[in-house]
């Protein structure tokens, strides 16, 4: 999950990809959050996921940046191993605001407005 959080900050289409299943795969222009400002990823929980598993999931929380403030993605995604690699299958997803005067999700201990919000405008 922390490498197709990367792929999206960088926005390495190519990545994202082909770290997705190929039966949910979306075609490459219609990959959606590639265009966002990621600005930090929670990861929540974890099941499975060990050398001896074929599926795996992973609770997590990206926040991201936009004009009109910030939101918080939480998620609930589903993988499956192939071939020695994990691919995401698809989530189960809901957003959030981020709150002006609440913490920035980057880390940096600043209230968002003094922050990544200031980026976000």
């Amino acid at each position: 999950m922390r490498s197709r959080y990367s792929a999206y900050v960088l926005k390495d289409l190519n990545y994202l990809l082909k770290t997705w299943h190929p039966d949910t795969r979306p075609v490459a222009n219609d990959l959606g959050g590639t265009t966002l400002r990621w600005i930090g990823l929670e990861i929540v929980r974890t099941e499975h996921g060990s050398e001896q598993d074929s599926v795996g999931v992973v609770e997590f929380i990206a926040s991201y940046a936009h004009a009109a403030g910030g939101k918080r993605l939480h998620e609930v995604s589903r993988f499956v191993r192939a071939q020695g690699c994990w691919l995401y299958v698809d989530g189960d997803c809901r957003l959030s605001d981020i709150l002006r005067n609440g913490r920035c999700p980057c880390g940096s201990g600043r209230k968002f407005k003094r922050c990544c919000g200031l980026i976000a405008r």
